[in-house]
């Protein structure tokens, strides 16, 4: 049975290989969802700023991109109020503890590493929804 919370999720991230693993995911747990893919956090920011696409609840981040990174987007996204009930997932195959703090500092809700396997992909995304939907 479908959560019966409808979920918008977006993920901003350069690898369009990481879009195709992560809706696979998505397809296979149990929940109502949108989502929308983003290449690149300019294409999210201006999309979201200028209303052209829905604010989603939550959003999935790729830390290591070109240009901007994870980090620099959180930061502009704090800038703008149209974010501000966005919930921030930093999404990476790695992430130090130092980034962590940062990414805290500025409110970002969750950290996952990509995990190999779609299975624990599902899970993670399973209980990161969840918490979400309770919340």
């Amino acid at each position: 049975m479908k959560n019966s919370k409808k979920i918008d999720i977006a993920l901003v991230d350069d690898d369009s290989d990481e879009k195709f693993i992560f809706q696979i995911a998505l397809n296979e747990i149990d929940v109502d969802y949108s989502f929308q893919y983003f290449s690149t956090p300019k294409d999210f920011l201006d999309s979201i700023k200028n209303g052209r696409k829905k604010r989603p609840d939550i959003v999935f981040i790729d830390m290591h991109m070109p240009l901007t990174n994870g980090l620099e987007l959180v930061q502009e996204m704090r800038k703008h109020s149209n974010f501000d009930q966005i919930k921030s997932v930093i999404y990476s195959n790695s992430v130090s503890e130092v980034v962590i703090q940062a990414f805290k500092s500025l409110g970002t809700s969750d950290f996952i590493i990509k995990p190999p396997e779609i299975s624990e992909m599902k899970a993670v995304l399973k209980r990161l929804i969840d918490n979400f939907v309770k919340a």
